[in-house]
């Protein structure tokens, strides 16, 4: 709802006595004021404006929906919800209000409440690509992925090309691992939107969870021409040429995010990765010892475990995994690495118990049964 609605709306609801035109202008003139204010965020003009507007006309839905507006724009849910509320019961049609209110529930995060309210005003949902796409959203963001679907499609019908919703039903196939669906959808989006570095990435990061690495570097690097130090193409990169095992081109990417966000501990742990992957044990350490120097982690512990193992320091190693064991007892991670440190250094009796007890606590990982069927099998 802008400036321009207003001037083109039919049968405001405004007013009702048509002689009161000097009222009438004044209240569209405050209206048209206080929306301009809005888009400009001069969020004290536009208060004063509607404020005024409301004390000429409380039920005007345009003063009720823009009051609205400003306190959701200044990060207000709570106080805006009353005045979308109120142009409802005024207009129970008016799908700005209803929009509003969706929102404010989804910036509370009270993803139920949007759809419970969509539902309410059904009438309107049903009509409106927009609200369709948003009850999608909340439903995608609660793992709800049957009926996310459902909300997307009937958007589509109402308009096959709505941006939002194509992008919503890429994030929904990526949620689902379907990945080969979210790169159709996103690859529609690049066909009016090739500039789109957000696609661009996410096109490439479904390429990389397919392991197909190739296609998913064409995609980062297409990313990085439009922003050369775009943190999230760097990443995409990094990782697929660490899948490749090509350690080296992935050390010269992590290090290009390291340039502008020195302390990152993700990066730092995937960059000493890449080096242990190349045999720099000795800095790989350093890494790992630089993030732990600030507090406890577990990525970081897990990977001087590792490093530790392959310069043949295999008690501190051991340490570590132990102490891994007790910090998070409902991770099979670190005893699976233990039990495979046992292995390695003759003591398979040990490793065999060790997975064993672990697949009482996890009995359907797959992976610990197949360990101890493949460890009985050498025995």
């Amino acid at each position: 709802m802008d400036s321009n609605s207003i001037e083109n709306k039919e049968n405001t609801p405004i007013l009702n006595n048509s002689d009161e035109d000097d009222q009438f202008a004044k209240i569209k003139s405050l209206a048209k004021d206080a929306y301009r204010y809005l888009d400009q965020r001069r969020y004290f003009d536009a208060k004063e404006r509607l404020d005024a507007l409301l004390i000429l006309d409380p039920s005007n839905t345009y003063g009720l929906v823009g009051m609205g507006d400003l306190f959701f724009k200044t990060k207000k849910p709570e106080q805006a919800i009353p005045y979308y509320r109120s142009c409802l019961e005024q207009d129970a049609s008016n799908k700005f209000s209803l929009m509003g209110i969706m929102n404010c529930f989804r910036e509370m995060n009270q993803l139920n409440r949007v759809i419970e309210v969509a539902e309410e005003y059904r009438h309107i949902m049903v009509t409106d690509a927009s609200i369709l796409s948003r009850v999608a959203d909340a439903h995608r963001k609660l793992k709800n992925f049957k009926e996310s679907e459902i909300f997307y499609m009937s958007a589509l019908q109402i308009n096959p090309n709505d941006q939002y919703v194509i992008v919503g039903l890429g994030h929904l196939y990526f949620a689902c691992q379907r990945y080969q669906e979210a790169i159709q959808w996103w690859e529609k989006l690049l066909i009016t939107q090739p500039k789109n570095i957000k696609i661009l990435t996410e096109i490439g990061n479904s390429y990389r969870k397919i392991k197909d690495f190739e296609k998913a570097i064409h995609y980062y690097e297409k990313a990085r021409t439009l922003d050369i130090n775009n943190f999230f193409a760097l990443y995409g990169l990094a990782e697929s040429y660490r899948g490749q095992k090509e350690f080296e081109k992935a050390i010269v990417h992590w290090e290009s995010i390291l340039s502008f966000d020195p302390d990152n501990k993700l990066i730092i742990n995937r960059y000493a990765d890449s080096l242990r992957g190349l045999g720099e044990y000795d800095k790989a350490l350093e890494c790992f010892n630089k993030i732990l120097s600030s507090g406890d982690d577990y990525y970081a512990s897990l990977g001087k475990a590792a490093s530790l193992r392959l310069i043949g320091d295999i008690g501190k190693a051991e340490e570590i995994y132990q102490d891994l064991q007790i910090k998070f007892p409902m991770d099979p991670r670190p005893s699976l690495e233990l039990a495979d440190l046992w292995f390695h250094t003759d003591r398979s009796t040990e490793s065999l118990q060790l997975l064993e007890e672990i697949a009482k606590k996890f009995p359907s990982n797959s992976d610990i049964i197949d360990r101890i069927d493949n460890l009985k099998s050498r025995s």
